[in-house]
């Protein structure tokens, strides 16, 4: 746990522990849309959308920024908030529920990173799925929890499923669309699904785009963002930046149609992988740089935002840039606290700037006192400075190096 000095607090904290912020809080875009869906949803209706989703790590992180026991909160046992009162108790009476609203219940854990309640709601609502559509959701919802485990035969057995319930010819067109965007996503970064399914969804998706008027924009946005993946890892600029386009002017209509934080989540996407897409596929470090800005003018309360074009600065050899917006990214709190102050500690260092380096490697002690690699690189910078914490870092080392039952 932090002490009280370096403890930091935001809208996304309290949105992960408790699904609602306080409204004098300022707020990034993640949370609003989480908690807004979460007070609007309609039980009876397939229709819970989350912006993002986060893997256990970053629940965690939260965890003990906020002293609070992991287990305790991943399992739902902690309920600070009316929001979660009711979300619990849904949970739990899971059985009594018709499968819609189970789905439904299922996606609200989801949002907030409770994985294991959320799978078991789903384990005891698969059973009595009698649609296609049920199916669906129930697979597509086995895709997010997996995905976010680690699980890949889970992955693909999920896609196979949703598959399966599309061929039935009864589902609507946007969450087909949907479907096939997470397949291509998911295929281009890890193979996640076999390469006949996702050719399959890669067709299919291709398809349906042809047909717009037929698509929500923000399906369509979801989608062209996808498949700009495809001609991005083959380097093809021209047609990266053709889909790319289509994703932009789709999330714009979106965003148009119904302007809430859900919708402007397409258009954030957008900016965080055009910033990618200048980085890695044309290599121009002002236009990476223009994306990143326009990041965070959309979102200035999202932490990642910062941290995004401190990555694309250290990329491009901007050290000091980049070491002043992990610390702009590590003000500004989770998610990926941790990471950016890593990050921050590496690019003082890269800069000469132990003094710095060092300040950000004792607060990083506090955090993850058991990280035997952050602990080394803040002992020798503490060593090279001649500070005395490199005590303290001496004596947590020694801790991690001591067998079980010898510690005194």
């Amino acid at each position: 746990m932090l002490t009280s000095e370096t403890r930091t607090r935001n809208a996304f904290q309290e949105t992960m522990t408790g699904l609602t912020f306080s409204p004098l809080q300022e707020s990034d875009l993640f949370s609003r849309a989480c908690v807004e869906q979460y007070r609007t949803a309609d039980l009876s209706r397939h229709a819970y959308r989350f912006a993002q989703v986060f893997e256990p790590d970053v629940l965690r992180e939260v965890a003990l920024l906020d002293g609070i026991a992991y287990d305790d909160l991943a399992d739902l046992r902690h309920r600070p908030s009316e929001a979660t009162a009711r979300l619990g108790e849904l949970a739990d009476g899971v059985g009594d529920l018709p499968v819609v609203a189970a789905v439904n219940v299922a996606a609200a854990l989801i949002s907030v990173s409770r994985f294991g309640p959320a799978a078991w709601v789903l384990d005891r609502t698969e059973p009595r799925t009698t649609t296609p559509r049920d199916s669906f959701e129930v697979a597509m919802l086995r895709f997010v929890v997996a995905n976010r485990l680690g699980d890949g035969p889970a992955i693909s057995r999920a896609f196979h499923t949703m598959r399966r319930a599309v061929e039935s010819g009864t589902l609507p067109a946007d969450r087909t669309l949907d479907a096939c965007a997470q397949a291509v996503v998911w295929y281009m970064k890890r193979r996640d699904l076999p390469t006949a399914d996702f050719l399959w969804y890669l067709a299919t998706g291709r398809e349906l785009a042809r047909r717009p008027r037929d698509l929500g924009a923000g399906s369509l946005s979801a989608w062209y963002r996808a498949l700009a993946m495809v001609p991005a890892a083959r380097g093809k600029a021209r047609l990266t930046r053709r889909y790319m386009e289509f994703t932009r002017e789709t999330a714009a209509l979106s965003l148009a149609g119904r302007p809430r934080a859900y919708e402007a989540h397409f258009l954030k996407t957008y900016h965080e992988s055009t910033l990618k897409e200048h980085m890695y596929v044309t290599r121009d470090a002002d236009r990476a740089e223009e994306a990143g800005l326009d990041l965070i003018a959309l979102d200035p309360a999202w932490s990642p935002s910062y941290g995004e074009l401190a990555d694309a600065y250290a990329h491009f050899d901007r050290i000091a840039d980049a070491a002043a917006l992990y610390e702009k990214a590590v003000a500004t709190g989770p998610p990926y606290y941790g990471h950016h102050l890593l990050r921050a500690a590496q690019t003082r260092e890269r800069l000469g700037d132990d003094v710095r380096a060092l300040e950000h490697y004792r607060r990083l002690a506090d955090l993850v006192s058991r990280d035997d690699k952050v602990l080394r690189q803040g002992l020798a910078v503490a060593l090279r400075t001649g500070d005395p914490s490199a005590d303290r870092f001496r004596t947590l080392l020694d801790r991690l190096e001591t067998p079980a039952g010898e510690a005194t």
